[in-house]
């Protein structure tokens, strides 16, 4: 049996924003979103572009993923959170749900509070 941590916000209020991430800052983050020790990794953001300062290329690739993954990308972003991972950029978005989840091939869910990472480690036993 697969051992995956399933979040799934069953209220009807609307999500709230996350914050930011901050420049510097080094966060955990979760490919494909699955919460599994196999799937986890670290990042430190390089880079706050707000969109109304982002290149077009970077808003017309956001364009694509928000209509290709409109189940997880939001219609509206605030920034996009950059970071390089195993040599290449990444770009978190914000998502529909109000939190951040990168674009592309490596797409992983940002966990900004460390809540996930705490989850992850009480679910399978991991320690530090």
């Amino acid at each position: 049996m697969d051992k995956t941590i399933t979040i799934i916000n069953l209220n009807a209020e609307p999500y709230k924003l996350q914050p930011v991430p901050e420049v510097g800052k080094e966060y955990h983050i979760f490919d494909d979103g699955k919460i599994k020790p196999c799937r986890h990794y670290k990042i430190i953001i390089s880079k706050l572009i707000p969109f109304a300062e982002a290149h077009w290329s970077l808003t017309a690739y956001w364009n694509s993923e928000v209509e290709e993954c409109d189940w997880l990308y939001a219609r509206e972003t605030d920034y996009f959170v950059e970071t390089e991972f195993n040599g290449e950029l990444m770009h978190f978005v914000r998502t529909v749900d109000g939190g951040w989840f990168s674009m592309g091939y490596w797409g992983s869910r940002l966990d900004m509070d460390g809540s996930l990472y705490k989850k992850m480690k009480e679910y399978y036993n991991v320690e530090d």
